[in-house]
């Protein structure tokens, strides 16, 4: 094999071993009628035998050139295009309908293509969403001071305000992307333990109440007492249902309601987040737990919305082992609904 390494190409490998298979054949058929027959002697005919077996090489070393060259087109599209993917473009495929090996290979190329293509997708965008999140707030303090310097504006409580509260949703963005990354990469340990959700419940209930006070919002809370516990982190189940409710009131008109529930369902709690609100397009409901992902762009931002919320409530209900999604329909509103482990099932899960 250390031989046939030294060659360039697999058509120059096949062939070689071709050549070789023809050689030892008729190697071993003179051997054959030599010591089977006791035809040693090819007396005059010799040479027309080494021609038999010269055009013999020569004509399968071209069929084998032949048939390599269909075998091996997969391989060189392979390299080409891993040659483009070199230089940043993703959008190489490589089309092949073999199922051997081969074909295997250039399948699997076409799944790392493709995910590497989407991860490229996903990088620009979080640049270019990222760059456009932070160029707001510091647009609108950069305005401000220079209004300042130059006298147009004096440093009043309600100047003052406006620019607490942009460099205030400033550091919130970045605090939340900090976040989010650490729980994409897996750096946040979670400090699981067996949470009540009826308390956790009311605990968010309140905080948003006096976040959001004065929106005219009824925001109630319906989870049993006697429900199971889950086995989870407690600051980031928090965290899930803070953002959730939030985002519902944010959306919620005036007079509406946001409703909390939960039951059991297959050995996991579902909890539901409610709302009275405009309800969501379906084409957005996909898209929705995506980074800067927004259904209204215009209302969220005006409520000083990141877009990062229902991202971070997704990574935070995974790294639990359970799934997040959303039902609307126009004019209906919404309802948002994780699940969680029950603490007893988790522990026997834990527990062979």
């Amino acid at each position: 094999m250390s031989l046939l390494h030294r060659l360039p190409t697999i058509r120059a490998k096949l062939g070689s071993v071709i050549v070789f298979a023809v050689g030892l054949t008729i190697l071993l058929a003179y051997l054959i009628l030599g010591f089977g027959f006791g035809v040693f002697a090819l007396g005059e005919h010799w040479w027309e035998v080494l021609l038999a077996g010269a055009l013999a090489s020569g004509i399968a070393l071209l069929i084998a050139r032949w048939v390599a060259r269909g075998m091996t087109q997969p391989l060189r599209d392979m390299a080409q295009a891993a040659r483009k993917m070199e230089t940043g473009d993703y959008s190489q495929r490589v089309h092949t309908s073999s199922r051997d090996e081969v074909g295997q290979l250039a399948q699997a190329f076409n799944r790392m293509s493709a995910e590497l293509d989407q991860l490229d997708r996903l990088r620009r965008d979080l640049v270019a969403n990222v760059s456009h999140e932070l160029k707001t707030p510091i647009s609108a303090l950069r305005a401000h001071l220079e209004n300042l310097l130059d006298g147009v504006e004096r440093p009043d409580p309600e100047t003052l305000q406006v620019m607490l509260t942009q460099s205030e949703r400033l550091g919130r963005l970045v605090d939340q992307l900090l976040d989010l990354s650490r729980l994409e990469s897996g750096d946040v340990p979670l400090h699981r333990e067996d949470v009540p959700l009826a308390p956790l419940v009311s605990e968010v209930l309140s905080e948003i109440e006096v976040a959001r006070a004065g929106r005219g919002v009824e925001i109630r809370g319906s989870v049993p007492g006697d429900l199971p516990s889950v086995y989870a982190d407690r600051e980031r189940i928090h965290q899930v249902l803070f953002n959730l409710l939030d985002n519902a009131v944010r959306f919620t008109p005036e007079g509406g309601r946001v409703t909390v529930s939960a039951e059991t369902h297959d050995g996991s709690i579902d909890v539901h987040v409610a709302d009275t609100g405009p309800g969501i397009p379906p084409e957005h409901l996909p898209r929705l737990f995506e980074r800067f992902y927004r259904a209204d762009p215009a209302r969220a931002q005006k409520d000083g919305g990141t877009g990062i919320g229902l991202a971070i409530a997704r990574s935070v209900v995974e790294a639990h082992g359970g799934r997040i999604w959303a039902d609307s329909r126009p004019g209906e509103g919404s309802m948002f609904t994780f699940e969680l482990p029950v603490a007893i099932a988790a522990e026997r899960r834990r527990d062979p």
